[in-house]
């Protein structure tokens, strides 16, 4: 299974998302906002990360601004997840095949065929 790198400044989000995908047989990493997703995805090499759009100091946007400059997570797939309103969302979103955009609450439906689309595509 994939290593997933999970990125809220809601630990019950952080939480609950890391029990469901542990149970689906994935190693979890956690980070609890932008500048330790950063770290993380650094020295983590996550398969793909889930993170969220809204955080303080530094948003989801952002942070894949930074992903994408590094050579070491510019192919990292990111699933960025938000209640915020979809279009607004992702019109925010940059051009970039290994991003998709999924709506809070959750569809872990939605979101298990999400890394069914991105994580071969890292792969390649």
């Amino acid at each position: 299974m994939a290593k997933i790198l999970v990125v809220d400044d809601d630990p019950d989000c952080v939480e609950l998302l890391s029990l469901h995908l542990h149970h689906q047989g994935h190693t979890v990493v956690g980070a609890k906002d932008g500048p330790d997703a950063l770290e993380r995805a650094s020295w983590e090499s996550p398969d793909l990360i889930v993170l969220d759009l809204r955080m303080p100091s530094v948003d989801g946007i952002r942070v894949i601004e930074i992903l994408r400059a590094n050579d070491l997570t510019a192919r990292t797939p990111i699933i960025l997840m938000s209640a915020a309103d979809r279009e607004w969302a992702t019109r925010r979103l940059p051009e970039d095949p290994l991003t998709r955009f999924l709506e809070k609450p959750l569809d872990f439906d939605r979101l298990h065929a999400l890394f069914g689309e991105l994580l071969p595509a890292a792969r390649a």
